[in-house]
């Protein structure tokens, strides 16, 4: 009778960890969505205490990641993505945040390798976030200076996310900087 009413004991506290974690991962993502700078400290404050409860969270660490993102530190935000991606390597958006973070840290080549190999590994549960992958993988192209590239990122972008008004907004300056590349040439290199 003792081992059920243990067991019944390490249930219950397993599942108040577990609700409590969710709390605070939901309050951590509620403050990160609020837009307000100002609340940054606590959506930081609740995504640690939720990883205090559960450290293999990927998604505790991923939002850690776009919190540190959000405040400015990239250094914190890019530690976060690969704690994450240790614990789960092949997961899109675990590749997706790593490749954002290198991308804001000036690290494109790597971060382009990070959102090619997420658009190699996006299930059907992970279609919520190509407009996001195209946006970023335009973005890195466009620092690259691979300027038609990233016009034809947004393209094909476009044609499975054809109401993307990221991605419409993103093709405009790729298109512009694609045009003067290509007028530099025909006049010869002279600006």
């Amino acid at each position: 009778m003792g081992g059920s009413r243990s067991a019944c004991y390490c249930r219950a506290v397993q599942a108040q960890f577990a609700s409590e974690f969710d709390r605070m991962l939901d309050r951590a993502r509620e403050l990160l969505g609020a837009a307000d700078d100002g609340v940054l400290g606590e959506a930081h404050a609740a995504v640690n205490q939720a990883l205090t409860l559960c450290p293999d969270s990927v998604d505790g660490w991923l939002v850690k990641c776009q919190v540190a993102s959000a405040t400015g530190d990239d250094i914190a935000a890019l530690a976060a993505v690969e704690m994450a991606q240790h614990r789960a390597p092949e997961r899109a958006e675990c590749l997706y945040w790593r490749g954002a973070v290198l991308g804001d840290l000036g690290r494109h080549r790597e971060a382009l390798r990070a959102i090619e190999a997420a658009f190699c590994t996006v299930t059907d549960d992970d279609q919520w976030m190509l407009e996001d992958l195209y946006y970023e993988k335009a973005v890195i192209l466009e620092a690259l200076g691979l300027h038609g590239a990233a016009v034809a990122t947004c393209e094909s972008g476009l044609r499975l996310c054809p109401g993307s008004a990221l991605l419409r907004a993103a093709l405009v300056p790729a298109e512009r900087a694609r045009v003067r590349s290509s007028l530099t040439v025909l006049r010869g290199g002279q600006g």
